[in-house]
């Protein structure tokens, strides 16, 4: 049986239980507070490939791959008031690949992260705390293809490429949906045409919802996601697409305080989008989408509810430029647009949502995009520009990689200055700017300490009572084995 150590996937493993814990650091109220935090907590899967003979032995054909890292880290996240928030956690990860034949991949991933406060500063109120679950990862992969070339030695232009299991999910560009998912993803290709199907089902004690206002969103949620997404690969630099996603709302509806107010919001996304580069050295990601469906109105102005339309609009636009020198320096740029509504008091919840008997304009999802460390606003009714770079100096100087340093600058705009965003606004668009730091020191072959440092400064749509500048620290060390 063939083992070996694979250092892409101990790097690929380090920097996703770094990224992790960097998490937000600002929203309305302890339910946004975890939203925030939740959305800094990715981790991505990659897989590796392997032609093999068809006549060796099982023992030459199968391929495992296994490793793991531990890692401590210590953060600092201010709330509205100004107050910070302490946590230090502990995290150990425990990964195990197996290929068979370039077509079968098994892969497993345990995970043991344990969360430590200050007193009072726990984001739920539960203290401190082992996180569920510990079986984060697993799935199992069929590519017919890859059987094909192991077996032949030959390109097929069809290919069905099959993932069931506990895996991360991004739709697009992830706008709609960029989580973890029961799911099965099914990738049919035929020459240039490539079709991409997703059933798929949120872990109800993994989930932190959108909907910070029903009762257990962050250990409780159930959504239900279909979809079907077509894309022409006939395109050596660019690959456009179409698609459409359907997520159904299995949660329980009913606030066990108020038993009349009702939670439940559908909802269907239609988009476009392109991925690619321009050039050699630019490289983009593009989309635009309709979000339709609908939801229960706020039961605090106006009962009873009434089961209202939902018509929003979500758009982003990334650019990276790559300077293609030595020290591997990266520009970025990106603006993301999101429809907020005018009469919600709360740009995410129910209980202070969408006003009886008005169609609901606030784009709401499970999905994914950069909005900083210190602010990290959620989408709906927001407005952001970001501009980043990063680069590793050492690599000129003293000919070697071991530090990489990066800065990224945001500003916040409201779409629509009288609706509500996932943070406490007033009647003016310009929500603030942001600056965010990052270093990561290599400081052996398998030994990385990162640094990560942001500062908001309050625009003139927050309140006089909330405008104190936030700030997020976040220190860590991480072994990779």
């Amino acid at each position: 049986m063939l083992k070996r150590l694979s250092v892409t996937w101990l790097i690929l493993g380090a920097i996703g239980v770094l990224s992790w814990a960097a998490g937000p650091a600002k929203a309305q109220s302890n339910g946004d507070l975890i939203k925030s935090l939740e959305r800094q907590m990715r981790q991505y899967d990659e897989v590796s490939r392997q032609k093999v003979s068809a006549n060796q032995p099982i023992s030459e054909r199968l391929l495992i791959d296994y490793g793991g890292s531990v890692r401590f880290g210590f953060l600092s996240v201010d709330d509205e008031q100004g107050h910070a928030r302490i946590l230090r956690q502990s995290d150990a990860l425990l990964y195990v690949l197996a290929e068979l034949d370039g077509a079968h991949r098994f892969y497993g991933q345990l995970r043991f992260l344990y969360n430590d406060f200050n007193d009072g500063d726990s984001f739920t109120g539960d203290g401190d705390e082992f996180e569920d679950p510990i079986a984060d990862r697993y799935w199992y992969q069929f590519d017919l293809r890859g059987l094909h070339q192991a077996q032949t030695g030959e390109w097929s232009d069809a290919n069905v490429n099959v993932k069931v299991g506990r895996q991360f999910v991004q739709w697009g560009a992830g706008l709609a949906l960029s989580d973890v998912l029961y799911a099965g993803v099914f990738d049919f290709e035929l020459a240039d045409f490539g079709f991409v199907g997703l059933v798929g089902l949120t872990p109800d004690d993994d989930t932190v919802d959108f909907n910070a206002s029903r009762p257990e969103f962050d250990e409780n949620t159930r959504r239900a996601y279909y979809g079907g997404m077509f894309e022409y690969r006939g395109l050596a630099e660019h690959r456009p697409y179409v698609s459409f996603l359907a997520q159904r709302d299995h949660n329980d509806n009913n606030d066990v305080f108020a038993p009349t107010t009702r939670f439940g919001y559908d909802s269907e996304y239609i988009g476009v989008g392109s991925q690619g580069a321009i050039g050699p050295v630019i490289t983009y990601r593009a989309e635009l989408m309709h979000e339709s469906g609908s939801t229960y109105s706020d039961p605090t102005r106006g009962t009873p509810q009434t089961r209202d339309k939902v018509d929003a609009w979500a758009g982003v636009l990334t650019l990276i430029y790559a300077l293609r020198d030595a020290n591997d320096t990266r520009t970025e740029f990106e603006l993301l647009g999101a429809s907020g509504d005018g009469d919600r008091i709360d740009g995410s919840d129910t209980i202070g949502g969408n006003l009886t008997g008005t169609d609901d304009n606030a784009f709401n999802s499970l999905g994914y995009v950069n909005t900083g460390l210190a602010l990290s606003p959620d989408l709906p009714n927001l407005l952001m520009l970001r501009f980043g770079a990063s680069t590793s100096p050492a690599v000129s100087l003293l000919d070697n990689d071991w530090l990489r340093v990066g800065v990224n600058g945001f500003l916040f705009f409201k779409t629509d200055a009288n609706a509500a965003m996932s943070i406490a606004t007033d009647d003016n668009k310009f929500v603030g700017g942001e600056v965010d730091l990052l270093l990561d020191y290599r400081i052996t072959s398998d030994v990385t300490a990162s640094l990560r440092y942001g500062v908001f400064f309050p625009g003139a749509a927050i309140p006089e009572t909330q405008d104190n500048i936030r700030q997020f620290f976040y220190a860590g060390v991480s072994y990779a084995f």
